[in-house]
C-alpha cells in the first residue's frame, strides 16, 4: 500500500461516547458517511447489509458509505460505544476495495486503535495548536491499521481525575448504573465526594467551567443526543430516561444546548448532516472522562 501519506479526512463531523438502556436497538439507517464503532461494554450484534455480525466488548466496526446497517444492544445491560463519523479522499493510495474491507476486527489489549481513538476525542475536544494535523495524523493510522490488522502496541494508560472529582463522579456513575439519570441535588454529590458544597463548586469551575448541576444536567442532555442519534427510542421515553420532568422541559433545555429541537436533531442526523453538538467544549471533556471511568 502505496502514498497512504495522501489519504485526507474530514473530521469536522459527530464523535462522541454513547450509553444505552438494555433491549433498545438502531436503525436500520442508510449511512451517508463512514464511521468507526468501538464497543466498551455490552454484548452488541451490528448488522450490515442485512448481515448480523457479533460485536462484543472490545470490537471495532468500520461502516462505510451507501451502507444500510443497524445495531441490536444487548437485552439484558447496559451497552456503550465510541464513534466517530469521517469522510476520507484516496487522493490517489493505493487501498485494497471497500469490498474487501473487513467490517469488523476484535481488540487486543495492546491494541493501538482504542490510544488512538482516545487521543483523536482529546484533539476533536480540546483543539490544542496544531490539532488538525494531529488529528489527520491519528485517524490515517487508526484507518490504516484496521484495514491491515497492524494494530498492535504497547498499552497506554488514562490520566487520572482530581481525587475529589473520581469521588463524586463515581457516585454519579452508581446512582445512574440502572438507566435512569435522575437529577442529583448538590448537597448529595458533596456528600459522596467528601467535601463542602462550595468546595466541590470551585473544583467544578476550575475543571470544567461550570457548576456541579450544570455539569450533571449537561451530562444528561449529552446522554439525550446520544440517544435520539443512535437508538429508535420515543423523545418521550428519552426525557423520561435522562431525567427531565417532561418532554416540554427536555426540549426547551435540549434547543438551548444543541440549536435544535429533540426531533430535528434526529431528523438531521439521520438525513447525514454533521452535528456539532453543544457548544460547551468542557462539557463535552466532563462527558468523555466519566462514561469511560
Amino acid at each position: 500500500m502505496r502514498a497512504v501519506e495522501r489519504l485526507t479526512f474530514d473530521l469536522d463531523r459527530s464523535y462522541g461516547l454513547a450509553v444505552y438502556p438494555p433491549g433498545t436497538t438502531f436503525g436500520p439507517r442508510l449511512l451517508h458517511d463512514y464511521e468507526f464503532v468501538w464497543i466498551i461494554d455490552g454484548d452488541v450484534t451490528y448488522e450490515a447489509d442485512g448481515v448480523p455480525y457479533p460485536a462484543p466488548p472490545g470490537t471495532v466496526i468500520l461502516s462505510r458509505a451507501g451502507m444500510r446497517d443497524g445495531y441490536i444492544w444487548d437485552a439484558k445491560r447496559t451497552s456503550r460505544h465510541g464513534f466517530f463519523h469521517f469522510t476520507y479522499q484516496r487522493n490517489g493510495a493505493e487501498l485494497p476495495p471497500e469490498s474487501d474491507w473487513p467490517k469488523t476486527r476484535a481488540m487486543r489489549h495492546d491494541d493501538v486503535l482504542l490510544p488512538l481513538f482516545h487521543h483523536l476525542d482529546w484533539l476533536l475536544t480540546t483543539h490544542p495548536p496544531g490539532w488538525e494535523v494531529l488529528a489527520q495524523g491519528a485517524m490515517r493510522q487508526a484507518f490504516i491499521a484496521f484495514l491491515t490488522g497492524s494494530t498492535s502496541c504497547a498499552a497506554e494508560a488514562d490520566s487520572a481525575m482530581h481525587p475529589t472529582m473520581e469521588r463524586a463522579m463515581a457516585y454519579v456513575q452508581r446512582t445512574w448504573s440502572g438507566g435512569h439519570l435522575r437529577p442529583i441535588l448538590l448537597v448529595e454529590l458533596a456528600r459522596a465526594a467528601g467535601v463542602s458544597r462550595a468546595h466541590l463548586t470551585r473544583l467544578f469551575h476550575s475543571e470544567y467551567g461550570m457548576t456541579p448541576i450544570g455539569a450533571l444536567r449537561w451530562l444528561r442532555l449529552d446522554r439525550a443526543a446520544s440517544l435520539l442519534a443512535r437508538t429508535n427510542l420515543k423523545i418521550n421515553d428519552i426525557a423520561d430516561r435522562c431525567g427531565f420532568e417532561s418532554a416540554f422541559h427536555f426540549s426547551r433545555l435540549f434547543r438551548a444546548a444543541y440549536g435544535h429541537s429533540p426531533k430535528v436533531f434526529r431528523t438531521r442526523v439521520a438525513a447525514g448532516v454533521a452535528m456539532s453538538g453543544s457548544r460547551l467544549l468542557q462539557g463535552r471533556k466532563l462527558s468523555q472522562r466519566v462514561w469511560r471511568r
